[in-house]
């Protein structure tokens, strides 16, 4: 009875979506000789086209539908996913919901894999020089093979900006449950996080505008192995902004960052801190952005005997992407990314190596069509790792539809 659910559900979802792919086409202009010629010329605007979505009061409404089928690792996964987004349409303030929800299969139509996710986030202009933000997060995922893992987040925000002077205070707390059939509640992937950040920038609307950040973490997990994983982390660094408008726009910055655990068998870890993100576009049409940073992380990880936990981890990431619209139809992108982190305590270190490209092209201004290639391999090191070394191939291709 379930398998024929299942199947009448992905059959309808796909019906669905391939009669809102051919409504779209219905109202798309004719296709002439012009219309063929403008496809090769990246500068020309694409066709006018009706409004997208729904207007209900001052909110819009995007509703999306998604259909794609993968192939990594000689595994083939069949997903089928629906999104909506409601925008609010004010002059002043802002409110926007997000909501997801997708599903997997691994073998035949069965679903053996489903998350549910919805992000609600809004601002409040109080007056020219005050603003408040805020953010809600939930997000479940359910895995036949895998233990269920449930999110819950919020973020609340004061930005003040007397003069040149701007002051950012940010809170939020995270609370991760896994849920395991045999641990219960004494499953180590349990956590409570909680943070407070302080910003001070300067003269944000020049090239160039210093800043300093500082940044508290406090991590609870109880006891995991017989340690307890609980621990701070407290970040000071400094950087500057970089405006150059669309040519080149980004932040750099360094400091200094210390891990406190609880447990007096644990050591405290003291590291260096650096981070750049920077987006340059070379010529119109053409984005390159990178990521890149170095810093500490918290982990309750211990060696292949359970006798030493890790006092934390010291990370390095690496992210390269270039991003190339080619004409009104069609984006490509390609990105490579590099991360190590050493574990402190204990004899392991990982690395994980990722290049992925892909191309969209847009069927009908509501409708478009996605693939992409990725190569992946992963490798850990040292007499406390018990993780095998992991190379694979992946191929995936996605159908969207928008109404």
């Amino acid at each position: 009875m379930a398998r024929l659910l299942t199947r009448a559900i992905f059959n309808a979802g796909m019906i669905t979506l391939w009669m809102m792919a051919f409504a779209s086409a219905q109202e798309q202009p004719g296709t002439d000789a012009e219309t063929l010629g403008l496809r090769g010329v990246a500068a020309e605007p694409a066709p006018a086209a009706r409004q997208a979505g729904l207007r209900l009061g001052s909110f819009q409404i995007d509703p999306s539908l998604e259909i794609g089928v993968s192939h990594k690792s000689g595994e083939t996964n069949k997903t089928l996913g629906a999104k909506v987004v409601v925008q609010s349409q004010w002059n002043r303030n802002d409110l926007r919901l997000e909501t997801k929800f997708d599903t997997a299969s691994r073998r035949g139509l069965n679903v053996e894999q489903w998350t549910a996710a919805a992000v609600l986030n809004g601002r409040l202009d109080i007056t020219a020089r005050l603003a408040a933000t805020g953010e809600l997060r939930y997000s479940m995922t359910a895995d036949e093979e895998e233990q269920d893992q449930t999110n819950y987040g919020a973020t609340a925000a004061v930005l003040v900006t007397p003069g040149p002077l701007e002051v950012k205070l940010r809170g939020s707390l995270d609370y991760q449950m896994v849920g395991d059939p045999v641990a219960g509640s004494e499953s180590g992937n349990d956590y409570r996080e909680t943070a407070a950040e302080l910003r001070l920038a300067y003269d944000r609307g020049a090239i160039l505008a210093p800043f300093v950040q500082a940044v508290l973490t406090d991590r609870k997990t109880g006891t995991v192995t017989g340690f307890d994983g609980d621990a701070t982390l407290w970040e000071l660094r400094g950087g500057v902004q970089i405006d150059r408008g669309e040519k080149f726009s980004g932040e750099v910055s360094a400091g200094i960052g210390q891990i406190r655990t609880r447990d007096s068998r644990r050591d405290t870890l003291n590291g260096l801190l650096w981070a750049a993100s920077l987006t340059w576009s070379p010529v119109r049409l053409t984005t390159i952005t990178l990521d890149a940073s170095g810093g500490l992380q918290f982990s309750e990880t211990t060696d292949l005997t359970d006798s030493t936990m890790t006092n934390g981890i010291r990370n390095t990431r690496i992210a390269l992407r270039a991003e190339r619209n080619f004409n009104y139809r069609l984006d490509g992108f390609a990105r490579a990314s590099y991360s190590y982190g050493s574990y402190s305590g204990i004899d392991r270190a990982d690395q994980t190596m990722l290049f992925e490209t892909g191309l969209t092209y847009a069927l009908t201004p509501q409708s478009s069509l996605f693939a992409s290639f990725t190569h992946e391999r992963s490798r850990s090191s040292g007499a406390d790792q018990a993780e095998d070394d992991e190379r694979s191939n992946g191929v995936a291709v996605r159908l969207q539809v928008r109404r």
